[in-house]
């Protein structure tokens, strides 16, 4: 007889809740807990992933956020293998927070809101915990930790997540949209004098995704959307039938086939050691081996065309086809990551001063290979591909890119906490950090134009070229407390940074500029402390200059291009430079408001502006086009953000809900263009069936909102918007109305 997959998850449920029935009459056995802050765990609920934390801006263009894990980067950078493909917080963690800003600028050079973990280690007796979750797509995660001991004071820890999920839109490929596979080990030893530990910790992650969230819509002009042709964002398919393609190896000029998904798979050794050397002195040191490797190769939308029959698209059966047509970018990332990070601290205190100082030193060898195409399909339910005069794809490497090198990264820092008195608190740090690169790319040297890319480029008709630089990176910061009356606190801080290009910049066609990029960022407000409330608001500013980036940009050749007509839209990779401003203001706020009655409440505005925003990018039939963006506000970043969160307890049960306001954000660079603010709720159901067993039932997007969000290329430098109404475009979309049943038994 064979099972369907509801029937084995259904199956699966039934054994874990009648296991917890057996472990209920049982006394709990004493074990370490997972501390989660009730505000940091609200702040990282995404709505547009289960797969990864939210990423969160200080005002300054969103990227893939960093994770720290016992101290230490999970990813070397974030830009080839990203860290939250091979990091899982759940039952393999001992405690999940955020970092302030001013720990990101000591530790890493970067200012910003990252994710703060450290591993479970083992402990005096055997225990664990089990949870499984079913989401009502069909998805089933698996999240098992065990830990106890071996012998004299050695202690081991075991954890596995596996996560399998078919997607909220159905598909026609056979595979799951997300099958990641996590294993790590840890065996630690307590030292018997009880000053202290270490650990090595092993991990192995085996991570396939087809993260396709996108969709067609009608963008109606004044910043909402309505569907297209019946087409339900977030349930229905826009993903082609397609299970692989072909491509023009960047490197080689060969011709090759890969499957149309991601796979990314990486393996770190993490040595910890933890020691208080005296009763002033602490000691720790970290030290992490990661190789992986990152073979991404899914179709990012390159915008909507109307063609007719005579422009050489075809369905897969030979027949011509004509109008709307959806075209994507493959982006083929072959990249790796082969790293060792190192960090040692010393902690102290000497008087009314609390020190510490730390060192870095960091080697990883990176390099990326990216093979790009263009391919086209139907703008519908379950697309079918179309060939382009015979070819699925084409247009090979015009996004094209390439490097291989080396970094050295060695950095000292310190901080000290100075209690000027019982109402005066001042901290201070420092970072000085030493960058030495050196690797090949394919840039343009000076005048040159060899190495830009073109349809049909390769390395064998460009030219490898090498880079070598040594540069002097750093960060500094200054923070002020002080109590004022009762609860009334006042509270500033002022962060900078300077970072230069690190060997990841060199993988376009460009050499990038080596002018440093600083950043700076100040905050000052008063925060008010009593029995029932803990209130905190501030005014925020944060600029950047020289953020060194690349986007995607279209244009209408004027003239035939090799075997691209006039008209033919191009979309170009461009290197872009420019700085970026915000002033904003926020207040977050804690309340008890009655015995089990909490609520927590966040509100955010902001401007942020482009500053230094002037480019002439010249396209594939010779035109020069003049971009000037100074003032305009950031695309993709809303100005306003509240967080509304009541939790209510009582007895064995617990309510919570997240409803988060997302303002409107831009669509174009010259902010003609925009979308409508949008909510992301959350919400669940806790309840308490044991000492040892807990049960939930939570929801993700209650209101049921599309979420859509994107870019018009085309509209970059519109002014006159009358041709966007009603105007049929493609973008992404948050998760639908998602329902999950978990479960969770401690031991």
């Amino acid at each position: 007889m064979t099972l369907t997959l509801l029937e084995k998850t259904s199956i699966a449920l039934s054994i874990l809740i009648s296991f917890t029935c057996q472990l209920s009459a049982a006394e709990p056995a004493e074990k370490d807990t997972v501390k989660v802050d009730r505000q940091d765990s609200a702040l990282y609920l995404n709505a547009e992933s289960d797969s990864k934390p939210r990423d969160i801006s200080l005002g300054l263009p969103i990227t893939t956020g960093q994770i720290f894990e016992d101290g230490m980067p999970v990813s070397y950078y974030i830009n080839d293998l990203y860290p939250y493909k091979s990091w899982h917080g759940g039952a393999s963690a001992s405690s999940n927070g955020s970092m302030t800003p001013m720990e990101t600028a000591m530790r890493y050079c970067e200012i910003g809101t990252y994710v703060d973990s450290y591993n479970k280690l083992g402990q005096d007796s055997f225990g664990g915990s089990v949870s499984y979750t079913l989401g009502s797509y069909g998805q089933n995660k698996f999240d098992i930790n065990i830990s106890g001991p071996i012998a004299r004071g050695w202690q081991y820890s075991i954890s596995t997540f596996q996560n399998f999920d078919p997607g909220s839109n159905a598909r026609m490929l056979p595979t799951l949209r997300d099958r990641h596979q996590f294993y790590k080990a840890v065996i630690n030893k307590k030292f018997i004098d009880g000053s202290g530990h270490m650990a090595l910790v092993c991990q192995y992650v085996d991570y396939t995704t087809i993260n396709d969230t996108y969709g067609p819509f009608i963008f109606v002009g004044d910043g909402s959307v309505r569907p297209y042709n019946g087409f339900s964002l977030g349930t229905d398919c826009y993903i082609p039938d397609l299970t692989s393609f072909s491509y023009m190896d960047m490197k080689t000029g060969e011709m090759k086939e890969r499957p149309y998904k991601s796979v990314d798979k990486t393996c770190h050794f993490t040595f910890l050691l933890d020691r208080q050397l005296t009763d002033n002195i602490h000691f720790n040191f970290k030290s992490r081996f990661k190789t992986g490797t990152s073979d991404r190769g899914q179709g990012k939308l390159a915008g909507i065309e109307t063609v007719s029959a005579d422009i050489g698209y075809a369905r897969p059966d030979g027949s011509p086809f004509q109008g709307q047509i959806q075209k994507r970018v493959i982006m083929r990332h072959d990249a790796l990551e082969t790293s060792w990070m190192n960090n040692a601290e010393m902690q102290f205190k000497a008087g009314h001063h609390s020190v510490r100082a730390g060192a870095d030193y960091h080697f990883n060898h990176g390099a990326s290979i990216v093979s790009s195409a263009l391919f086209a399909h139907q703008v519908c339910n379950h697309p079918q591909v179309l060939y382009r005069k015979g070819d699925l794809t084409y247009d090979f490497n015009s996004s094209g890119g390439y490097y291989d090198g080396i970094e050295h990264k060695t950095a000292i820092y310190a901080k000290d906490e100075w209690m000027v008195s019982k109402r005066i608190n001042i901290s201070g740090f420092v970072r000085g950090e030493l960058l030495n690169i050196h690797g090949d790319a394919a840039n343009n040297i000076g005048d040159e134009t060899i190495n830009t890319r073109y349809p049909g480029f390769n390395l064998t008709k460009g030219r490898i070229t090498q880079f070598r630089e040594s540069f002097l990176n750093g960060a500094a910061g200054l923070e002020f407390n002080a109590k004022i009356i009762g609860g009334l606190s006042f509270r500033a801080e002022a962060i900078a940074t300077r970072i230069h290009p690190n060997i990841s910049n060199y993988e376009g066609y460009y050499y990038p500029s080596t002018k440093p990029t600083d950043t700076r960022f100040i905050q000052a407000g008063l925060s008010y402390v009593n029995k029932w409330m803990n209130v905190v608001s501030q005014i925020i500013y944060i600029s950047q200059s020289n953020y060194n980036t690349s986007e995607n940009f279209q244009h209408k050749l004027q003239k035939p291009v090799g075997d691209l007509p006039e008209g033919y839209i191009e979309t170009k990779s461009i290197a872009l430079n420019y700085g970026i401003e915000s002033l904003g203001w926020t207040t977050d706020a804690n309340l008890d408001i009655a015995r089990g009655l909490e609520l927590h409440l966040n509100f955010l505005i902001r401007e942020p502006k482009y500053t230094e925003f002037v480019f002439r990018p010249t396209f594939s039939d010779g035109i020069t086009e003049e971009y000037d963006f100074n003032g305009n506000n950031v695309t993709a970043l809303h100005k306003v953000e509240f967080t509304i969160e009541p939790s209510y307890s009582f007895r064995s049960w617990k309510f919570w809900l997240t409803a988060r306001y997302i303002g409107k954000q831009f669509i174009n660079t010259t902010n003609t263009l925009y979308f409508n603010g949008r909510w992301e709720t959350f919400g669940g159901i806790n309840y308490k069936l044991s000492g040892n067993c807990r049960l939930n039932l939570n929801v993700v997007n209650i209101l049921n909102q599309k979420g859509a969000s994107g870019n018009i290329g085309s509209a970059d430098l519109v002014t006159d918007t009358s041709e966007y109404h009603d105007f049929l475009m493609s973008g992404k979309f948050i998760r639908p109305f998602t329902v999950e049943l978990g479960i969770k038994v401690d031991f």
